[in-house]
């Protein structure tokens, strides 16, 4: 799979790559019942695009797999005491990190999981962060094994799930507190 910046022009195909990852996720026992569509929103994968921070995978020629690595976070990361103290600017969130199915068991959220990494080191961050909602253990698993460390569950209401929902924050120190 190559991994490259998703440009304007791959806009269409990456809604549409999202909007089919909803609906896999919508099928999920950890999800309640309704609506749980629009995560990513258009607007979130255009500012992503836009700022350099969507990414795609691409293999078969057709975008199979993404991500997006911004410092957007809900309020509730706020409230808990990370492993490692640093300003907004300093610490990358991982969001929408998602394979299509037809293309799982190759490997390709660790190839994301490793790019998104090496991609922070790049942008000279000291930590990435991300949230698993509680029941979808699958990732969670992917993610420890590059090193990430849980660090407090929240109760975060997302648009797209619509009720409060507990999640699981994580993190990997990449400078300072160990991480250099």
């Amino acid at each position: 799979m190559k991994i490259e910046q998703a440009s304007m022009e791959d806009l269409a195909e990456i809604m549409s790559f999202y909007s089919t990852m909803c609906e896999v996720l919508g099928e999920k026992d950890f999800l309640p019942d309704g609506n749980k569509g629009g995560f990513p929103s258009r607007d979130m994968v255009e500012r992503a695009v836009e700022d350099g921070s969507q990414f795609i995978g691409i293999e078969d020629e057709r975008i199979v797999a993404a991500y997006i690595m911004d410092h957007d976070c809900d309020e509730a990361y706020h409230t808990v005491r990370w492993h490692i103290n640093a300003a907004e600017n300093e610490v990358v969130i991982l969001h929408a990190l998602r394979v299509l199915p037809d293309y799982g068991g190759r490997g390709f959220s660790k190839q994301l999981v490793k790019h998104a990494i090496e991609t922070a080191r790049r942008w000279e961050q000291k930590a990435i962060r991300l949230d698993c909602i509680v029941g979808n253990d699958i990732p969670v698993k992917v993610y420890q094994s590059f090193g990430f460390e849980y660090v407090d569950t929240v109760r975060i209401t997302y648009a797209d799930i619509g009720v409060p929902m507990e999640f699981r924050l994580y993190e990997l120190v990449l400078q300072g507190k160990g991480g250099e």
